[in-house]
């Protein structure tokens, strides 16, 4: 059955690209930031977020509950998945997690009580620091705040491979009290169901817990403690027998807090586990940590695990917050665009989720960290806006390994399709087609070379360039429209204004590339061809063929043509903005002015929120919602939306209203300035759950927020000069 799909796209600039429209740097710059507050996120959490390696290696944490229509909630917060890619290349076995969970219970010794019912802590919050770790608060234990606070933390190391997993516990009571921490791992054999076992040993040299899940074709894993445990057993997850010797550690632990130290187990259901007994003084903090490794053979696990040992657990975690720190240094930051430090925190958080999310095998952004709605799949729409920010922001690498995974999966007409899967890359057949990834792709291919000056990436993309472009310019309808789609709102198959105005962009940039490549002759061409979509754009929607601009109440973009070559004046649609966001239809013109007048009078929510279109009812009452009523009321407003009119306001040098929706926006992330999913409730003012965090919607505020410090032009002015709007508007 067709869920419906809505996303958004923008386009960003990597380097010195001709502007579009009339506002110099100087009036780009005119405006004082903002008065010297902090803008603080809202008190929801995200529900599941990913961290990687930066090479072959993503975890994914999970709190107790992803939604409100989650049933499966035996779990607490964990580091729910664990995929490996051996060598850096992804394989069938990517998509393998290899874990059932990796998970602290905790029990109050002092006080003789249990928290090892860990569904128990449902208020638990997540989030990445701009450092790159992600931290966990458990906050209650079904309810009642506990003596000692616990956090745990995950420090996935840059190009190594394993995490350190960090315990943060703290002592609101004026009396010590020891803490009984199990950190257990089980792990996923996948050839359970074909006989094949898993082996855990004990290695008392490291005072760790082996596994080898050789049997099953899969990896090898090794827990181990940072500083002396107190107990450790390897058991066979199905034995709940606290008088037997391979006891799963949980059994055991729940019994008495005591592990039986079993050396050795053979079993298909393996788990592991470490115990600590840590003292916490009055009124104060202690910590304690554990490490993870994972490797294709026992050997390099070992290894692995020895390089983690042998320094401190805080050295590690100092490594990782340089790597991130030097990483956004080596970009382009806010700190000094915004004298609010909540807004250029949530640009920094917006970048590190960026790159903690990415698949560093291949590149792609899942379309959210919360698979309850959408799974496992890129939208190469999303990825595409997601690399055109991180690119922007003066982080290549990040670009050039997505357009090159992103040329490789071109179809032989130009186009793409609309999902692959996360892990492999493999088609995932979907709403066909959205073809508004066609021009972007073209876009982030300039931008890219316009920014770095590899003439190796242009000469590897310019083959797959021509193609894009020519998709678009051979797919020119009669009625001047390139061709039809189902992009954005994934309903029906329309000459969409959002997809229109992608194609024109692309063009643009195309035209810009065979003038580099001294090919005037395609350069010509995909003018023209960009000429006549952009006459179909203006041409009035009462008009036969009709065009897109309803010159009706004052005058705007309709959000469609029908593929009879009718009208769609309905629903007003803020899709269609991205016209001008573009640079499709300059901002200082006539049509810009009504059409952005008619969007913000029909359309605005939470005061600088914007919906989607007039009486939208996903994420309230549509049959395709993601997680049920999550917006209680229609229209609910999408951030995306928001940052596409603070563009337009920027771009008209308007930034006091500009500031005011990133400021909005920042004031509607997630705990830990963790960017929103697709909607924010209007009821709440919190943002849904069951599509955060989604890396677009953070790219779009990156976007917005580096046009509003004038470090970056997200309009393309072409070689060849367009025609001028009509007269009218």
């Amino acid at each position: 059955m067709k869920r419906l799909r809505i996303r958004l796209i923008g386009l960003a600039t990597a380097g010195a690209v001709a502007v579009a429209g009339a506002v110099g740097a100087a009036a780009m710059t005119a405006a004082p930031a903002a008065a010297a507050t902090t803008t603080q996120p809202t008190t929801e959490t995200a529900r599941s977020l990913y961290m990687n390696n930066w090479s072959d290696t993503t975890g994914i944490w999970m709190a107790s509950q992803l939604a409100q229509t989650d049933t499966n909630t035996s779990f607490g917060p964990r580091l729910a998945e664990l995929h490996y890619s051996p060598g850096g290349t992804a394989s069938a076995g990517s998509d393998t997690n290899q874990i059932s969970d990796y998970t602290g219970f905790f029990r109050d010794e002092t006080h003789g009580v249990k928290y090892d019912q860990v569904h128990q802590f449902s208020s638990a919050t997540g989030y990445l620091d701009s450092g790159g770790i992600l931290r966990s608060d458990y906050g209650a234990y079904n309810g009642t705040a506990m003596p000692v606070t616990i956090g745990r933390d995950y420090t996935t190391v840059p190009n190594q491979h394993f995490m350190v997993v960090t315990y943060r516990l703290k002592n609101t009571t004026s009396a010590s009290v020891t803490e009984n921490i199990l950190d257990q791992l089980h792990v996923n054999n996948t050839g359970a169901s074909s006989g094949r076992t898993d082996t855990a040993t004990w290695d008392s040299t490291r005072d760790a817990d082996v596994v080898d899940m050789s049997s099953s074709g899969q990896y090898h894993l090794v827990l181990g403690s940072f500083g002396a445990s107190t107990g450790h057993q390897v058991g066979d997850d199905t034995d709940s027998s606290t008088s037997s010797a391979t006891v799963a550690p949980w059994y055991a632990f729940d019994a008495s807090g005591n592990l039986p130290d079993n050396n050795a187990v053979t079993a298909a259901d393996v788990s592991v586990g470490l115990s600590k007994k840590v003292t916490v003084p009055a009124n104060s903090s202690v910590s304690t940590s554990f490490y993870l490794a994972i490797d294709s053979t026992a050997t390099a696990a070992l290894a692995d695990a020895d390089t983690a040992r042998a320094q401190s657990d805080t050295y590690w975690q100092t490594q990782t917050t340089t790597a991130y720190t030097n990483w956004l240094n080596a970009g382009k930051r806010t700190t000094s665009t915004y004298t609010d430090s909540g807004l250029s925190t949530a640009y920094d958080r917006a970048l590190v989720v960026m790159k903690q999310t990415q698949n560093p095998v291949l590149g792609t952004w899942p379309a959210s960290t919360n698979p309850i709605a959408y799974g496992y799949k890129t939208w190469v729409r999303d990825s595409a806006v997601t690399a055109l920010a991180i690119d922007a922001a003066g982080h290549h690498a990040e670009a050039d390994k997505y357009f090159r995974w992103l040329a490789g999966i071109q179809n032989s007409d130009g186009s793409f399709g609309t999902t692959y899967d996360e892990w492999t890359g493999a088609h995932v057949s979907f709403v066909e087609p959205e073809d508004d990834s066609v021009g972007l792709f073209i876009d982030g291919v300039l931008r890219h070379y316009t920014a770095t000056g590899d003439t190796s990436f242009l000469s590897a993309m310019w083959p797959a360039v021509q193609k894009a472009a020519n998709f678009i310019k051979n797919g020119i309808g009669s009625n001047g429209f390139g061709p039809a789609d189902n992009s954005i709102w994934e309903e029906t198959v329309e000459y969409n204004a959002f997809t229109q105005a992608t194609y024109v962009g692309g063009l643009y940039a195309a035209e810009q590339l065979a003038a580099d490549e001294s090919n005037s002759s395609l350069e010509n061409g995909w003018a023209s061809a960009a000429a006549t979509i952009d006459g179909a754009i203006y041409r009035d929607s009462g008009a036969s063929p009709a065009g897109l601009w309803n010159s009706v109440g004052g005058g705007y973009f309709d959000r469609s043509v029908n593929t009879d070559n009718t009208a769609r004046v309905d629903p007003v649609d803020s899709s269609s903005d991205m016209l001008i966001v573009l640079g499709v239809v300059p901002a200082n013109s006539a049509y810009a002015e009504s059409h952005i007048a008619k969007i913000t009078s029909t359309l605005t929510q939470d005061t600088y929120g914007l919906a989607r279109y007039v009486g939208d009812d996903f994420y309230y009452s549509s049959p395709y919602d993601p997680a049920g009523d999550e917006a209680l009321a229609a229209e609910p407003s999408w951030p995306q939306m928001s940052m596409y009119v603070a563009l337009d306001q920027i771009y008209l040098a308007d930034k006091t209203d500009a500031l005011k929706r990133l400021t909005w926006y920042a004031s509607r992330t997630a705990t830990g300035y963790m960017p929103p999913g697709e909607a924010t409730s209007n009821v709440t003012d919190k943002p849904v759950v069951s599509t955060m965090v989604e890396p677009v919607t953070g790219a779009w505020y990156v976007l917005a927020s580096l046009q509003y410090g004038a470090q970056t032009e997200l309009r393309v002015t072409p070689p060849i000069t367009p025609p001028a709007p009509p007269a009218g508007g």
